[in-house]
């Protein structure tokens, strides 16, 4: 069966360690997933007239960066296809980004706002630290060290 791309974006993922994890706060963008699902309908379909390096059975298409290089799925996007009103250009690499990005939305259709949160909570997080050690300077200034 065809693979269900709807769940391949935030399931194709990976821990990243401290720092790294940091700076994605400030990006928005999730690698893996997307990554691979951009390449899976964009760039591992063979173009018209190439031959596949493997024998690929019948009601099978060759995909490059389908575990096997075997998959059911025909490829679903050729240039052409689509008019852009703003004039992106018409290409089967552009269609494959606007899919991989609503994928990536319609797995974490939040996650923007969860970002935006936690960016929030941080920065309450720090000023509260601030605030909390100036008010124990304040309190404990009349109290000598021995």
């Amino acid at each position: 069966a065809p693979p269900d791309l709807t769940v391949m974006a935030k399931a194709r993922t990976y821990t990243r360690g401290f720092p790294t994890f940091l700076f994605d706060i400030f990006t928005q963008y999730q690698e893996q997933g997307p990554d691979y699902i951009y390449a899976l309908i964009a760039e591992g379909y063979l173009k018209d007239g190439e031959k596949p390096p493997i024998s690929v059975e019948e009601g099978l298409n060759y995909n490059k960066y389908m575990a096997g290089q075997k998959i059911a799925m025909m490829a679903p996007l050729n240039d052409d296809q689509v008019d852009y009103a703003d004039g992106s250009p018409k290409t089967r690499q552009q269609y494959a980004k606007d899919v991989t990005a609503f994928l990536m939305w319609a797995a974490e259709p939040k996650l923007e706002q969860r970002k935006q949160l936690g960016f929030n909570v941080m920065i309450f997080l720090i000023v509260f630290a601030g605030l909390l050690y100036l008010t124990k300077k304040k309190v404990w200034a009349d109290v000598k060290a021995h």
